[in-house]
């Protein structure tokens, strides 16, 4: 009962949003997207946004999602092991988020709590 109750909130705030906004096809993550929350949560997508706002040293309202891609990865580590680090070999289901960056695209693969955070090289 809780999460329908969530889930409207989310899409109502998201009307109210929409109706302020442009008619912009990127939305910035900090946006609640009602076409987005069905597949991707807002806490997972303002995970990644704050990771590439530090790494890239961009202002988290440049970061604009243009993809969400519900996945499943084949290890711990999403795929992307880094140097010597051991992944579990078990089947982790996550997102790849394709994010515009001043014109430039990034592609970052996610864990479904939004905790374990891969750049694809």
């Amino acid at each position: 009962m809780l999460q329908k109750w969530t889930v409207i909130v989310l899409v109502l705030a998201s009307l109210v949003l929409g109706a302020c906004s442009s008619n912009q096809t990127n939305v910035p993550a900090t946006q609640v997207n009602e076409a987005l929350e069905e597949v991707l949560p807002p806490d997972v997508a303002l995970n990644v946004q704050n990771q590439i706002s530090e790494t890239l040293g961009v202002p988290l309202e440049s970061i604009l999602i243009e993809n969400v891609e519900k996945m499943d990865w084949q290890n711990s580590c999403l795929g992307l092991p880094e140097g010597d680090e051991v992944c579990a070999e078990v089947i982790t289901p996550g997102w790849l988020l394709t994010f515009n960056i001043n014109d430039q695209q990034y592609r970052y693969r996610v864990d479904e709590t939004g905790t374990v955070i891969r750049q694809e090289p």
